[in-house]
Parts: structure tokens; C-alpha cells; sequence
């Protein structure tokens, strides 16, 4: 069973995770995975950091006014390895409008004493 702490922590992973998008940091994005971390998205899986930070600068210069809003963690997991689901709502401040709505389904690793993603699948 997972500590208060590390659910706290994979907490403050996704918070990261969404921050670092909206403000258009890669580097930053990227730092939320393992070293060989993957996102599986609708337009395909970047896997390494490479990768990550390539679909990261495509990503955030789509998105220059939207917002992650991530909502209803579901954490399960025990020693090193965690899963979670969980909402997404993207918003876009220049009209305070849904752009749209999905799940993220995760896979989680504890890598020198950090929770970070090691795969985490977009579902629309």
C-alpha cells in the first residue's frame, strides 16, 4: 500500500506535469518521466527523453492559452510502482471555453526516491 507521502507526491507529479505544459516548458515536461518514460497519445507514442521533448514542443506550441485542469486521482500501487487515473480538462483562456475532455491512464515508478511517469496513455 502506498504512504500519504507518495500519494502526496504523484499529486505534486501531476501538478508538475500540467504546469510545465501550460508554461511551455519542455525540459521541465519531460523531467516528469523516467528516463525511457512514454506518452501515448491520439497522434501516436514518443518514448525516451528525446522523444518526450520533441512531442512537448509540438504540443506546446498548439496550445498557447490552454490550461490542464486534472481532477478525481484514483492512485493504486505498493513499493516502487503506482497506477493512476484520471480526468482532463483543457481549457482555453481567451474564452473560458472546454477544448476538451479525456482520461489519463498512468503508469508510475519511483526512480531515486521520485515518483515519475513511466507511461502515461491519453484516452479522448
Amino acid at each position: 500500500m502506498l504512504s500519504a507521502e507518495d500519494r502526496l507526491a504523484i499529486m505534486d507529479l501531476s501538478a508538475r506535469y500540467c504546469h510545465a505544459t501550460d508554461s511551455h516548458n519542455a525540459e521541465a515536461w519531460a523531467d516528469t518521466f523516467t528516463a525511457d518514460g512514454a506518452i501515448e497519445a491520439p497522434q501516436g507514442t514518443s518514448q525516451g527523453r528525446e522523444a518526450l521533448l520533441q512531442f512537448a514542443q509540438g504540443v506546446n506550441t498548439g496550445m498557447p492559452t490552454v490550461r490542464h485542469h486534472v481532477s478525481n486521482l484514483v492512485i493504486d500501487g505498493d513499493g516502487d510502482s503506482a497506477t493512476m487515473s484520471s480526468y482532463l480538462n483543457l481549457i482555453n483562456t481567451d474564452g473560458n471555453a472546454t477544448v476538451f475532455t479525456a482520461t489519463y491512464e498512468d503508469q508510475l515508478s519511483r526512480v531515486g526516491g521520485e515518483w515519475k511517469f513511466a507511461h502515461r496513455k491519453i484516452v479522448v
